[in-house]
């Protein structure tokens, strides 16, 4: 009992060591108390395990029994200090001490964890942390241990429970697989039965890394830190085709799902290209087939900006390579034929849309995507087509005041009149266009008073 109360209640090795001699006669509480240390100390010298090494009831002064705390510095007279709390402050002392040595030890890594599970965004931490990592690593391949990469990966996917747009915890991840998923391509390309063992297990590694995305997208599927680790992940592994299949499938739930939610739509035009968002698709048939797919999903609420922008995003891109040096595929008579047949889609879908209660020219989407495709015939027609659309827009503009929805094809208008007569359109339409590009001006911010 002794020995309990003593071990339990001393804050720091002084301390215990003052109650040690106090209590000198109890010899039996001095062996205990030596016992203890022993196997703290033995812990310590034990192989890495993250999350193992120490036990986490260990007392920090205990641990720490031969660092100084260094305390924030504030200044002398600190106008609005924070009031931390007790176990934060004590922490974070601690912590800039082994900064200072330059600690990589098994219980400096055990401080980092207790300094993140009080404040998960500490950038410099994570780092410390990974530092710790590599110099406990006794691996001669990678830079992490493996059993130190899973186990960190579990303490990060704790943290970011309640932390799911946390860059940091993010980051951290990366950060452990990047060099396993690097070295192990790199034995991959060398070939090789080791290469296809290899190969076989980073894409496990890496399918399991998809579906921790996949339940965080669950809770939220617009978290721009999970899709932009996602497709980290897509682009540095060399994937069968089947995992690009399974993603168009994935996408093609959470689209369903929401049908306005942009970050899968972004997806969908990434697993597309492969990931080579800059290159166009090399099959005419694998255009029309995703462009087929937004027109329907335009069909069923052509309110949703995404699937219109998702089809005048392939037919710029069609328009912009067609007839470029390295592209065989896509010839101009092609992009000509999709851009008259999605022309041809949007004005029957206004006809069916007219047919219904619901006013064709307030559907802004659809009549911008109908500008776009006008736009990119160029021709004198089809220019000319473009104002009708926009001057109704304006109109309603002035009417219900409702210069949110009109503001897009305002710039439209503001865009096509660099290929377009002003003077021409006023005669043709007998409208004051001055006045429209005052309006324009205005909100566009290149108002002249003159």
């Amino acid at each position: 009992e002794t020995a309990t109360l003593i071990w339990t209640q001393a804050d720091n090795t002084t301390q215990l060591l003052h109650s040690l001699q106090e209590n000198r006669y109890h010899s039996r509480a001095i062996h205990h108390c030596h016992r203890e240390i022993n196997t703290l100390h033995h812990n310590l010298s034990r192989p890495p395990n993250t999350h193992k090494m120490v036990e986490e009831e260990v007392p920090l002064p205990i641990l720490f029994h031969d660092v100084t705390p260094i305390p924030q510095e504030d200044g002398p007279h600190p106008v609005c200090a924070i009031s931390y709390k007790e176990d934060f402050t004590e922490a974070m002392n601690y912590l800039r001490a082994v900064l200072r040595a330059n600690e990589l030890s098994a219980r400096a890594l055990k401080l980092t964890s207790i300094c993140l599970k009080l404040n998960p965004a500490n950038y410099t931490v994570w780092h410390f942390r990974r530092r710790c990592l590599q110099n406990l690593s006794s691996s001669s391949s990678t830079k992490f241990a493996p059993e130190s990469i899973q186990s960190d990966l579990e303490f990060s996917s704790k943290l970011g429970g309640s932390n799911p747009k946390n860059y940091q915890i993010w980051y951290h991840r990366r950060a452990l697989l990047e060099p396993t998923f690097e070295a192990e391509m790199i034995k991959q390309k060398e070939g090789g039965e080791k290469g296809k063992e290899d190969e076989d297990d980073i894409i496990q590694k890496a399918k399991e890394e998809l579906n921790y995305i996949n339940g965080v997208l669950e809770n939220d599927g617009k978290n721009y830190h999970a899709w932009s680790h996602r497709q980290w992940v897509l682009r540095t592994i060399c994937f069968p085709p089947s995992i690009y299949n399974s993603e168009l499938d994935y996408v093609h739930k959470l689209i369903l799902d929401d049908p306005r939610n942009n970050s899968a739509w972004n997806h969908r035009w990434f697993i597309t290209h492969k990931g080579c968002t800059r290159k166009p698709l090399s099959s005419l048939e694998d255009v029309q087939k995703e462009i087929t797919y937004a027109m329907q999903c335009a069909e069923v609420d052509p309110f949703n900006e995404s699937p219109w922008r998702y089809v005048i995003g392939f037919l710029e891109e069609c328009k912009k390579y067609s007839g470029s040096e390295g592209n065989d595929v896509m010839e101009a008579a092609d992009v000509k034929s999709l851009i008259n047949s999605c022309e041809q889609e949007i004005t029957k879908m206004r006809g069916n849309l007219g047919s219904t209660e619901y006013d064709v020219d307030s559907c802004v989407h659809l009549t911008s995507a109908k500008i776009d495709i006008l736009e990119m015939k160029g021709d004198d027609i089809s220019l000319e087509q473009v104002s009708v659309p926009i001057l109704k827009a304006v109109t309603i503009f002035f009417t219900k005041v409702n210069h949110f929805q009109c503001m897009s094809l305002s710039i439209h208008m503001a865009r096509t009149w660099g290929d377009w007569n002003v003077t021409k359109a006023n005669n043709f339409y007998g409208c004051n266009f001055e006045y429209v590009a005052l309006f324009l001006s205005f909100y566009l911010g290149t108002f002249d008073p003159s």
